[in-house]
């Protein structure tokens, strides 16, 4: 009886854990750098990192949108336009608090395009160089790319990277057979090969150990779901 109650016991600690790292790793929102951007009940953004909060708020318009990026209380208006030509690639005008930041076309997918300038037909955002990991205040505000793929593309990602679910789901699946069927893995390797034979001490040790790696295993792909983006 103690048996069976560690085991619902162990089922419902685990069926828990997955309901709470599924809720949390497909939470939607917006990358930005390391910073994730959870999308709010009211439609806006905001998020953290190590150097500041950020709130955003998206606001569609005919022809673009206007996005309002608040950066440690310190609030930027933005208003992007983009009007397709014929056939050609679109027309794009980024403004911050009303000066032109940018005037070019955007080449690919409106959520990944890339963007060059009209004036000399370089890439929008400059590459910068962090130097020891450490960010200026400068560089922590949105890039004019990242504006367009969120507020226009309307790019939309995931907390958690849903990559690592098969792979966490394989390793749980195995889990779960080994446990409850203890002679799955052995039968499957030696019964053609043994008749009525059993497996040794060393054979359980084993077991035991590859139960406990795979535990391990599942908790570190699952942290590591959270960390690639």
């Amino acid at each position: 009886m103690e048996k069976k109650t560690s085991c619902l016991l162990c089922i419902l600690t685990a069926l828990l854990l997955a309901v709470l790292y599924l809720w949390a790793a497909l939470r939607p929102g917006v990358w930005l750098r390391d910073a994730f951007l959870y999308r709010q009940a009211d439609g806006s953004f905001s998020g953290r990192d190590a150097y500041a909060a950020y709130t955003m708020q998206i606001a569609q318009t005919e022809n673009g949108a206007e996005v309002e990026f608040t950066l440690d209380g310190e609030t930027r208006h933005y208003r992007l336009e983009s009007k397709a030509e014929g056939m050609s690639d679109p027309g794009v005008k980024i403004e911050q608090d009303g000066v032109v930041v940018f005037t070019g076309t955007a080449l690919g997918d409106p959520g990944d395009a890339i963007l060059w300038r009209e004036d000399d037909g370089g890439l929008a955002d400059e590459v910068n160089v962090i130097v020891n990991g450490e960010y200026q205040r400068s560089d922590l505000w949105p890039s004019c790319s990242w504006l367009y793929h969120v507020a226009v593309g309307g790019r939309r990602e995931t907390r958690g990277s849903v990559a690592f679910l098969l792979p966490i789901g394989a390793l749980v699946v195995l889990l779960v057979l080994d446990v409850r069927f203890p002679l799955l893995f052995w039968n499957l390797r030696h019964g053609l090969e043994v008749y009525g034979g059993e497996p040794t001490e060393w054979y359980y040790a084993m077991q035991r150990v590859s139960r406990i790696t795979s535990i391990i295993g599942v908790f570190v792909l699952a942290a590591m779901s959270f960390a690639v983006h």
